[in-house]
């Protein structure tokens, strides 16, 4: 039996405790996270990687919190594509995309960015908001090539816009899942309608199901007010 100092042994302990504290919130081009490992954002806010909802089976990449609500799922990337069981893989591509395959190498979801990263390094990161960017490891951060913020699910966290970009287009909204058991796309959906004075809707199936009203400087103006606010 191997007898060691008890500086050996106290330094031993000081590096496993380190290394159990340290979060690692980044993956760089080529890295890959499998199922069964994570990643958590800086803070210990939020948590990254395989779970399975409910009573499924199925696997899915998803976001959720760590510290409070522990568990409570906030984001999934591929929801309307599960894997069927524990052979994931989440990685970065050298070409600045963020891919899911599953153990086959089946290409399950893609974060199909358009920006070009070039000879550049792309570097995702899971920030302590939630909100799991992609950028150009030389560019600035306020400037991503992908952020799962624009792609809500049926979860709105602080930060997040919500509404139509009227610049690129681009309409974030909220929908419901199917079940607690599957995170699909349920019949439920929250949007913003910018056709005439904007107002958010919320719709079952294809018929709108309710209507805050446009926004009147005071409320919105489909929910009624018990007091006038004088400011």
């Amino acid at each position: 039996m191997d007898v060691y100092p008890i500086h050996v042994l106290f330094s031993i302990a000081i590096f496993f405790l380190l290394s159990s504290s340290a979060a690692v919130d980044t993956l760089s081009a080529n890295q890959r996270i499998q199922d069964g490992n994570t990643i958590i954002s800086d803070g210990g806010m939020y948590e990254l990687g395989f779970f399975s909802p409910g009573m499924s089976k199925n696997r899915y990449l998803g976001i959720w919190y760590k510290k409070i609500s522990t568990g409570t799922v906030v984001w999934i990337a591929n929801r309307e594509t599960p894997i069927g069981d524990t052979s994931g893989v989440f990685e970065v591509s050298r070409e600045g995309n963020l891919l899911i395959h599953s153990g086959d190498n089946t290409l399950i979801w893609s974060s199909n960015s358009t920006v070009s990263v070039g000879n550049n390094n792309p570097v995702a990161q899971l920030l302590d908001t939630g909100n799991l960017v992609l950028w150009n490891e030389s560019c600035s951060k306020e400037n991503p090539i992908w952020e799962s913020f624009d792609y809500p699910g049926n979860t709105l966290l602080p930060g997040m816009k919500f509404g139509k970009d009227l610049v690129t287009g681009r309409e974030r909204y909220l929908t419901s899942w199917k079940s607690l058991d599957d995170p699909s796309t349920g019949l439920y959906k929250h949007y913003l309608d910018t056709n005439g004075y904007p107002q958010l809707f919320e719709e079952k199936g294809r018929v709108k199901h309710a209507r805050h009203g446009p926004w009147n400087g005071l409320g919105f103006s489909g929910f009624p007010t018990e007091n006038t606010n004088p400011i």
